[in-house]
């Protein structure tokens, strides 16, 4: 992050002697994501856009009365929801249940959980609400071009460009108490599939795991950051008005979005998602050069 900001500060100054003016600002706002389904992979599909926050800092440099490039460093809050019926992952499932358990896995449990597994499908389905949450520091690099409103002091202007963000963290928190089933129709349990005598097994051998399985669970929060990517790359842009309250001094407002193009799961089987979102923002700048 050090050389991130040394490299704009340098770029500042560099292009100063082609540059009108150099501003530095900020700008914060809402942001509405959203989790884009890829690949045709039932724990994909589903989500619907949720409200996060979004903000940060940027160096706006003019080259002429038309143009000027932006670069800035910020946070935005991604992710999406989604509510009802809907596939989970049986390995996360699996990973939340030893977690849970922790110290107290024995080698008699753990061969028990091994035979479990082998009956149950790749996904499970659960009639929860469920939230994905998602943390990235964006570094968004911009071309603007804008025209004065005649000889007032507001400004509309767009500008567009790609991005790189880096994952700072992912949650999924699902909230509510479902039976687990092997089917989005639910006419069937996961542990209606487990033959009878696996069934006497782990009610001997993990009684609370037979809990789970045969009557409703209560699902939480699973921190999932190791199973997504760590950077993600696309393209972000925004339209503004903006209003020059003096020679130095700029307040506006942005709509925008962006749209990452890699997949954010490391492994298919999770999921194929992409994401995306939509922005409200507000910002100051002010001339420094």
């Amino acid at each position: 992050m050090k050389k991130i900001l040394l490299f704009i500060c340098l770029s500042i100054f560099s292009v100063k002697i082609y540059s009108q003016a150099v501003n530095l600002g900020f700008r914060g706002g809402l942001s509405i994501p959203n989790i884009i389904a890829g690949g045709g992979n039932p724990l994909s599909e589903g989500y619907s856009s949720r409200l996060a926050g979004s903000g940060g800092i940027f160096t706006e440099i003019r080259l002429n009365g038309t143009y000027s490039l932006r670069f800035g460093v910020e946070y935005t809050g991604q992710g999406g929801k989604r509510n009802g019926i809907q596939a989970m992952s049986s390995n996360q499932m699996i990973t939340d249940i030893a977690t849970r358990m922790g110290a107290g896995i024995t080698e008699d449990i753990a061969a028990t959980l091994g035979q479990m597994a082998q009956y149950m499908p790749p996904i499970f389905y659960a009639d929860v609400k469920n939230l994905a949450k998602f943390d990235y520091v964006m570094i968004p690099v911009s071309l603007q071009a804008g025209k004065n409103l005649g000889n007032s002091p507001y400004r509309i202007y767009a500008n567009a460009g790609p991005f790189v963000s880096f994952l700072m963290s992912g949650e999924q928190v699902s909230k509510g108490a479902s039976k687990i089933y092997s089917d989005a129709a639910k006419t069937q349990t996961l542990w209606e599939i487990i033959p009878t005598e696996t069934q006497t097994l782990i009610n001997n051998t993990v009684p609370e795991l037979a809990g789970i399985l045969e009557a409703e669970t209560e699902f939480g929060a699973s921190v999932i950051t190791g199973e997504l990517r760590p950077a993600n790359f696309g393209v972000q842009g925004n339209l503004g008005l903006s209003y020059q309250y003096n020679k130095r001094n700029r307040f506006f407002v942005e709509v925008g979005g962006n749209y990452g193009f890699i997949r954010i799961q490391k492994n298919k089987s999770n999921g194929s998602n992409y994401i995306g979102s939509a922005n409200i923002m507000i910002g100051y700048s002010f001339e420094i050069i």
